[in-house]
């Protein structure tokens, strides 16, 4: 028995000794990918051959997996880990061997390898390809995991950099010389073919796996072209200079340069050439094709934003992931998407071939129905459009019969390039009869449609439109039905009003929750006989904006599936853009493809109504010198007798009790208020294109760009040493008096010609030369080496080779006679960076040091600041005066397939950087905000809310409401963001290269304070372009909702339990509300660009109380926006229990074009959202505008305290007015817009529009009480708008919005329909389809009028045999026309028409008799 037992022992001890043996030196090694991406994983597994070597897959989710693991590779690019799963990683790499490459955020640089081993592994992954991968995993396992049976790597095979390369895998090419003769040899060069550049960028062509790339070259090379595909990093202008391209394509990853964008930049504005880049997504495509959101984060920061820096066009997705029958992934090109690419560059080097005289453009305008003229944001449309008609022309274009006069070009626009409302079916009828349009058989259209469309989106849109071709605007001739495309031709130039994107004749303006969208076939055919009927050389949407880029389904890189995509087809794209709103010229780049060529704004000047408040000012002035406290009273009780005449005490809400005094804090808010409009900026006249402004315009527009920089930066010089406090600040009238008026004289003197010195900048701003060289090196530490951390390793590594040859040639050696390296797999703790300890508060000293660093940096900022205002003032002005002829030689240049140069955006005064125009449009990299500038500015609003708040109401906030805007996201850097992550008690935290990838709690005895809840409304815009950032906030009200007690409240953790109870009453499981409960980020269903709101206000028959607006709009906005997973998913009940406890509502106005009177979109959004939050809550939320448009000075304004600023310094200002009345039709357009906000607002938030601000609105526009002859104007340059403004004004007293006079209600009355009598009743948007209101319109007005305004409402709406001269009020048996487009007849002759009417009638009278005898 004990034998037994020492045998049984002895078995067991051999046993386990085998089994030790065997896991220590003869299982397979297991090595651990993690973050790396599909296609490259699966790469690297099929590299293997080794038996004794395994290859894993690890998800971020699973990263305690990893400590069974014998060696860890992480791909560091792009990797987004929480604080804890990073210290996990390090933990774990105490214990298992880890490798870290291509690193992107410092903290990630997780590496515990010696160093020749991390050096060894560096430099197989560097040459990405199978044999390297091979090699790898040998050298993991015979050194690092040290087990037997283990083959000896080979050395690593270098990486192929600054060769050529083609189709065959193994090849590639030292020379162009030898590319060349290749290709010429295999039969692959085209004699005279245009060249195309291929930079290979992100892909590298030697890894194994080139599918994707040979993909694309074919494509291109299946198009006619000749294809130079490289790689190469630091030499790619080398490259591109020997080849000499007619097109570059790069697959990008960052910007052609990085490190010195300049350079591509200046190499590629002297080569003119266009520059394309081919996308490619890392993602499944059938996964990338249902994805709403199509790209986002790091990934799209460096393959979309960063090359639209270089001034990238057509970012258009060619590559995307695909999976074998094993399960693995690669990446292939798309092959229908890498064809349509390569002939949309053939196109566009084609343009350069082709003579301008053979080319066909078709030019694409956004129109209101009937005769509202064309509409872009700040521009004179049909003076535009007219005079770039004549250019052409000049240039060579074949424009023929193009009036003389610009009048007869509007009316042939109206007569033939037209919209139209559904239900007007008369105006219709007479279009089809007269108006000469393009007709599209059905059959046709069908055709087109299926090759345009992937079979089951056309399925869908047959399901959704009916039988081709639909109802709206089509025919029937000959027995066949037809499309008809509204359009007007001069020889090969065809002008297109865009059609309406959405036809509905529906009551419910709900959107329908998972019902795709798809526009109707009036749309869809006018894009796709542009590209088919027309055959167009070239597509031109003219002004900001149209209605394509918002088509809803995919963000940003677009597929098949998506309208943008479809309808732009491969025409190139051009989009003539305004400076002044860059958010949405993104939209236009991205979800249309746009070539964008900006145009100026409108030009500035300063309100003048300093003399209207010069008594009130002086008597301020007064009271503020005077010591005798009677003295102080009287001359109170005078200020409040003058504001009260005034009715400033309106807008700031303020009592008009005339026996009491104001206190000394509202007469200083009396003075500010008076100075701001005495000060602000104002425009009036339109831009015409090719029109400089005039010389006095161009002085008051650099003014207005120069002096509020100067003198801000000067008062921060001065506060800087002490000579003036913040509260001397806060006055404006101080600041006037001491920093802005010295500006405006210096930038005058200097537009006069005085000479700009070093001395005469250090003399104005009282510092030494010395003192500005100095700043100028504080701010270059400040703003970075602007490089990625990855790339910065790089060009170490490169630094140092020639010092580190003998070494690598040592290792290399070692390596290849199967000798052991020094310290192989000895694991160290050096390269792991330390954990992170959670932040403590900053003492009071910490808190010193850090103001004070701050406060010297802001010093730094301010000088340099002033030497670049003052250097640029003369610059600003060629700039201005120039760009019309650039903006002109852009356009050209562009259409003949040429190189436009980038630049930032916003209007002149926010951005002077915008100027000259003739630009290509960029934006900011998402992942870089907030910046730091933009995180202090917005602590400091957030800061200013809080006070406010308190100081109302006498306690903290519990929530606010913001609403997030792409342009002021694109302009501020994210200072909205800022707002709203201090409102929580969270701060960003930056990485080396300034990006912000995480956000770390703020410590409540730091922050002092409650921590406050906050609820975002973001626009689509804003969506599309920042989705990390929306991820960014979810993450932060996450980590505080789930925050322990602390020394003060926390209303962000109290939201969320309150969201959460109200779900479960409101009947949704626990375990879901509990997962929705910190979802605080909202947009449009679908995601949509709108809100709904807008279409259901104008419509005022279809709702009666704020109410319906309130639910429509918390319906419509309630999509989710917070996270990946809950994308644009909806949730019943969820926004009105978000909205809850709302205090507070906050938006951004960035652009100084524009206020809440005059963009529609602010009440759409703020008074949407207000009219919600009231809803639920019961009462309005404090409102304010977070005005960003002046950088040096942002502040907040009450909402009503803004609107009142607005209208006094332009609408009632008869300066103002004067401006506008030098301008055309989209000029005096302009009071329609205010009247209809305004009545947005009545019908949002109603205490903001009073009635004497409708009875001052009133007397200026309809009775014209200050003899400026406006009412004129209006009539004589855009009557349809007048009409509008009436029919606005009407249903404001309809609706009781305004307690007008009976007087001025009959007086509107007639003069509505005295203006229809003449033009019509279809253009106004307000009455052609309120039936209420046309009831109550002929109550009032004359009965004569009433009669004929009945009839006209019939002749409209129904078929009628009458055709009305527009121009003229005549009526018409047939239209005679003078362009050269030829003329088609439509259905049948309205003559004839009348003819058989007359002739059925006359049978049916004799009939009638016969049957009575």
């Amino acid at each position: 028995m004990r034998k037994k037992i020492v045998w049984l022992f002895l078995a067991l001890l051999l046993c386990g000794g085998g089994y030790f043996l065997w896991r220590k030196y003869v299982a397979p090694t297991r090595i651990a990918l993690v973050n790396f991406l599909s296609y490259q994983s699966s790469n690297v597994i099929l590299s293997n051959k080794d038996r004794f070597i395994r290859f894993d897959e690890v998800p971020l989710e699973e990263l305690d997996r990893l400590r069974g693991y014998d060696f860890v590779l992480i791909w560091g690019m792009g990797m987004k880990i929480t604080q804890e799963q990073r210290e996990l990683l390090q933990e774990i790499s105490q214990k298992v061997p880890f490798h870290s490459f291509a690193v992107t955020n410092p903290d990630n640089d997780i590496n515990s390898l010696g160093a020749t081993d991390s050096q060894r592994i560096s430099e197989y992954l560097e040459s990405a390809n199978r044999d390297n991968y091979q090699n790898l995993a040998r050298y993991v396992r015979k050194y690092i995991d040290k087990k037997w049976f283990a083959q000896e790597p080979a050395p690593a095979i270098e990486r192929k950099e600054n060769v050529y390369f083609h189709l065959d895998d193994d090849l590639s090419f030292d020379s162009l010389q030898a590319y060349e003769k290749y290709i010429r040899e295999h039969n692959f060069y085209k004699e005279g073919a245009p060249r195309i550049a291929i930079v290979a960028g992100l892909h590298e062509p030697f890894a194994g796996n080139k599918e994707h790339l040979n993909g694309v070259i074919s494509a291109l090379e299946q198009e006619g072209m000749n294809v130079y595909p490289f790689t190469a990093q630091s030499k790619r202008i080398e490259f591109l200079e020997e080849i000499n391209p007619d097109a570059i394509v790069y697959f990008p990853h960052g910007q052609m340069m990085m490190g010195a964008p300049e350079t591509f930049i200046n190499w590629i504005k002297q080569k003119n050439i266009p520059f394309f880049t081919g996308l490619s997504v890392l993602s499944l495509q059938e996964d990338w094709e249902k994805d709403p959101m199509g790209m986002a984060g790091g990934f799209l920061g460096q393959t979309v934003v960063m090359p639209e820096l270089d001034g990238a066009l057509y970012p258009y997705v060619v590559i995307a992931q695909q999976k074998n029958k094993d399960g693995y992934y690669y990446l292939d090109a798309i092959k229908n998407r890498a064809a349509k690419f390569a002939k949309i560059i053939h196109n566009f080097t084609q343009l350069k071939k082709q003579a301008n005289q053979d080319k066909k453009l078709a030019i694409v305008y956004f129109k209101g129905v009937g005769l509202n003229p064309p509409v872009a944001q700040g521009l004179e449309v049909v003076e535009s459009l007219y005079h770039f008609l004549q250019e052409l022309k000049k240039e060579g274009y074949r424009v023929e019969g193009l009036p003389a006069t610009v009048a007869e070009f509007n009316t042939l626009l109206v007569n033939h390039a037209n919209t139209y409302r559904a239900g007007a079916k008369g105006e219709i009828e007479r279009f089809l009869s007269q108006g000469n349009p393009a007709l599209v058989e059905a059959t046709e259209l069908d055709s087109w449609l299926k090759q345009a469309l992937p079979t089951s989106l056309y399925k869908e849109v047959i399901t959704r439109n009916g039988a081709v071709p639909g109802t709206y605007l089509s025919t029937e001739k000959g027995g066949k039905e037809y499309l008809a495309v509204a359009q007007l031709t001069f020889g090969n130039v065809t002008i297109l009003p865009q059609p309406p994107a959405a036809i509905s004749t529906e009551d419910d303006f709900k959107v329908q929750h998972g019902v795709k969208e798809i526009p109707p076939y009036a749309y869809i055919g006018a894009y796709l006989w542009i590209q088919h009927g027309l055959k167009a050389d070239a597509l031109i949407h003219f002004g900001t904006h149209g209605s394509l880029e918002f088509t809803p389904n995919k963000q940003v890189t677009l597929s098949d599936y998506d309208w943008g995509d479809i309808l732009v087809g491969t025409v190139p794209h051009f989009y003539y853009y305004t400076i002044g709103n860059i958010g949405e010229a993104m939209m236009a780049k991205r979800r249309s493809y746009g070539s964008i060529v900006s145009y100026l704004t409108p030009a500035f000047t300063e309100s003048d109504m300093r003399n209207t408040f010069n008594n009130l000012e002086n008597t301020i002035l007064s009271y503020q010198k005077a010591k005798n406290p009677i003295d102080k009273q009287t001359i109170g009780l005078h200020i409040k007798k003058l504001a009260v005449a005034m009715g400033l005490h309106r807008d700031l809400r303020l009592d008009s009790i005339l026996s009491k005094p104001y206190t000394e804090a509202e007469i200083d808010r009396l003075a500010n208020f008076a100075e701001e409009i005495a000060t602000e900026k104002i425009n009036g006249e339109y831009y015409v294109m090719g029109v400089p402004y005039t010389p006095d315009k161009i002085n008051s527009t650099v003014l207005a760009m120069s002096a509020d920089p100067i003198a801000y930066s000067l008062a921060t010089l001065d506060k800087y040493h002490g000579k003036v406090t913040e509260a001397d600040l806060k006055r404006k009238a101080f600041f006037t008096t001491h920093y802005l008026n010295p500006a405006k004289s210096l930038v005058n003197q200097i537009l006069a010609g005085k000479p700009v010195t070093t001395e005469l900048i250090c003399n104005y701003a009282h510092i030494s030369a010395d003192d500005l060289q100095k700043a100028k090196v504080t701010m270059a530490k400040e703003e970075g080496s602007g490089m990625p951390y990855f790339l910065q390793q790089q060009m170490k590594k490169q630094a140092t080779a020639s010092a580190t040859t003998t070494a690598t040639h040592t290792t290399a050696t070692t390596s290849a006679t199967a000798k052991k390296p020094d310290a192989v797999g000895r694991p160290t703790k050096i390269k792991a960076p330390a954990k992170k300890e959670d932040r403590k508060p900053l003492t009071k000293e910490e808190l010193a040091t850090l103001n004070a660093q701050k406060a010297k940096i802001d010093y730094a900022r301010a000088l340099v600041d002033i030497e670049r205002t003052i250097t640029n003032v003369a610059l600003y002005k060629d700039a201005l005066q120039n760009s019309p002829r650039l903006e002109e030689k852009a356009f050209f240049n562009a259409l003949n397939g040429g190189y436009t140069p980038p630049s930032s955006g916003g209007d002149a005064v926010a951005n002077p950087k915008g100027v000259p125009t003739g630009h290509n449009l960029y934006g900011v990299n998402a992942e870089s905000t907030p910046s730091k500038l933009a995180w202090d500015r917005g602590v400091a609003l957030a800061q200013n809310v809080i006070s406010e708040y308190q100081t109302k109401h006498h306690e903290y906030p519990k929530k606010i409401a913001y609403t997030f805007w792409s342009s002021e996201f694109i302009e501020t850097e994210g200072v909205s963001i800022a707002q709203a992550l201090y409102m929580l008690g969270v701060e960003p935290v930056w990485d080396s290269f300034g990006r912000v990838g995480d956000v770390r709690v703020i410590p409540s005895e730091e922050l002092g304070r409650p921590r406050i809840d906050v609820v975002i409304q973001t626009s689509g815009q804003f969506r599309d372009l920042a989705a990390s950032r929306l991820f960014l906030l979810t993450k932060a009200i996450q980590m505080v909702s789930a925050l322990p007690e602390e020394a003060y409240a926390n209303e962000v953790s109290a939201g969320s339990v309150n969201i959460e109870k109200q779900l479960v009453e409101a009947g949704v499981s626990p375990k879901e509300a509990r997962e929705l409960s910190t979802e605080r980020i909202f947009g449009g269903l679908q995601g949509r660009y709108d809100t709904g709101t807008k279409e259901l206000i104008n419509s005022g028959d279809k709702w009666e109380t704020q109410k319906d607006i309130a639910e429509v709009y918390m319906h419509n906005m309630g999509a989710f926006y917070g996270s990946k997973d809950n994308w644009s998913k909806f949730q019943e009940g969820m926004f009105r229990a978000a909205i809850k406890h709302a205090d507070v509502l906050i938006q951004p106005r960035q652009n100084n074009t524009w206020g809440a009177l005059s963009l529609d979109h602010v009440y759409e959004f703020m008074g949407g959202m207000n009219a919600a939050i009231k809803e639920v809550t019961g009462k309005d939320p404090d409102a304010y505008l977070a005005d960003y448009r002046n950088h040096k000075n942002m502040h907040l304004q009450e909402l009503k305290e803004a609107i009142g600023v607005e209208a006094r310094a332009t609408i009632l200002n008869p300066k103002y007015i004067k401006e506008m009345m030098k301008g055309k039709a989209s000029a005096a357009g302009q009071i329609q817009e205010i009247v209809t906000n305004m009545h947005g607002w009545e019908a949002t938030r109603p205490e903001l529009i009073d009635d004497a601000l409708w009875n001052e609105v009133y007397d200026t526009y309809i009775e014209d009480k200050q003899q400026l002859g406006v009412t004129d104007f209006i009539k004589r340059e855009n009557a349809v708008s007048l009409e509008e403004v009436t029919a606005v004004m009407l249903e404001a007293t309809r609706k009781g919005m305004w307690k007008a006079s009976e007087a001025q209600i009959a007086h509107l009355a007639s003069l509505h329909t005295d203006l229809v009598k003449q033009y019509g009743v279809t253009s106004s948007q307000f009455s052609s389809e309120n039936k209420k209101l046309q009831e109550y319109i002929s109550q009032k007005a004359p009965a004569a009028n009433a009669q004929v305004y009945q009839k006209q409402l019939s002749a409209a709406n129904n078929a009628s045999e009458e055709v009305y001269d527009t121009k003229n009020s005549q009526v018409l048996q047939k239209e005679e026309t003078t362009t050269g487009q030829e003329k088609k007849q439509v259905s049948l002759d309205g003559l004839w028409i009348g003819v058989a009417v007359l002739v059925a009638l006359v049978g049916l009278v004799v009939f009638v008799r016969r049957r009575r005898k």
